[in-house]
């Protein structure tokens, strides 16, 4: 089985850029966001439009006896076949994006009567978030830096033929499963090359578990790898210092979770299909017992 190199539109991006006070967020439009929705199939022309700050008439405000027309702009309104399909707002690395009032000011632009939109998004050129109006939690969020690990996924959801489509949000086939009905429970070592790393959970001193994508002909699935201490200790030198001592050195037995928002690490896997489905409030699957790290 091979994997194959995961696609990154913003490939060849500095990301030591955007500690410069220099790259606000004018840059972090056309040298982030640009590439993207130019990625997931937007342009300027129809059907799939990019509309850059649009004015819309704030519908709350007035003042005094006399109304005084207030306008509020998105950075950028997307539209396929001139219908609204979904809103995103550009902001300075500077600038936080969860519970803050950016994320209240871009719910206004979504659901504006002349745009009415389930999807908004933010972006500062650090991390990604895309809500869905319907819920408080974002439906997406991960640092820039692991774009293409999530890429599949936005695709998925915000590609022009896609956006329209609630059945894009169903969650991806579970691996272990998947090989399982195939035959290969009976197979000792599997080995998967290059897989991406963003976090590292430890659910016992024993017991330590990763989770992501892969990619196998062709498809994305959606892949656990649990291991034991001995595989932990050969993360050591291939994942950063500081989260290998947090989890190194834990002996109280409660559990904790590492993630590495500022880089993605790739490893070679050799592992087997686990015996245990695992289940919890959203799937079912079976995670991988790994054997060795390459």
């Amino acid at each position: 089985m091979k994997s194959k190199k995961l696609y990154n539109v913003l490939e060849g991006f500095d990301f030591e850029l955007l500690d410069s006070p220099e790259f606000k967020e004018d840059s972090v439009r056309e040298e982030i966001i640009l590439p993207i929705i130019k990625g997931l199939g937007y342009n300027a022309n129809k059907p799939n439009q990019i509309i850059r700050s649009k004015n819309l008439l704030h519908p709350f405000v007035s003042i005094g006896s006399q109304r005084k027309d207030i306008y509020i702009i998105p950075d950028y309104l997307f539209q396929v076949n001139d219908k609204p399909a979904w809103i995103l707002d550009a902001k300075s690395p500077t600038e936080l994006l969860l519970k803050s009032k950016h994320v209240e000011q871009a719910y206004s632009y979504a659901i504006h009567s002349e745009v009415r939109v389930k999807f908004f998004a933010l972006c500062n050129g650090i991390d990604f978030v895309l809500y869905n109006i319907e819920k408080i939690k974002p439906v997406l969020h991960f640092p820039i830096k692991a774009l293409p690990l999530y890429w599949d996924t936005l695709k998925g959801i915000l590609a022009p033929e896609n956006v329209f489509e609630l059945c894009n949000l169903q969650v991806k086939k579970d691996l272990g499963s998947h090989l399982k009905r195939l035959g290969f429970d009976s197979f000792e070592s599997l080995i998967f090359p290059e897989v991406p790393i963003t976090h590292i959970g430890q659910l016992d001193p024993d017991f330590y578990t990763l989770s992501g994508a892969v990619i196998v002909d062709g498809y994305t699935y959606i892949v656990s790898f649990d291991f034991g201490e001995n595989v932990f200790k050969q993360l050591n030198g291939k994942i950063p210092k500081a989260g290998y001592d947090i989890l190194s050195k834990r002996e109280d037995g409660s559990r904790c979770v590492v993630k590495f928002a500022e880089e993605v690490f790739f490893i070679n896997v050799d592992c087997k299909i686990g015996d245990n489905l695992e289940e919890n409030d959203k799937e079912i699957f079976r995670p991988m017992w790994v054997n060795r790290l390459l």
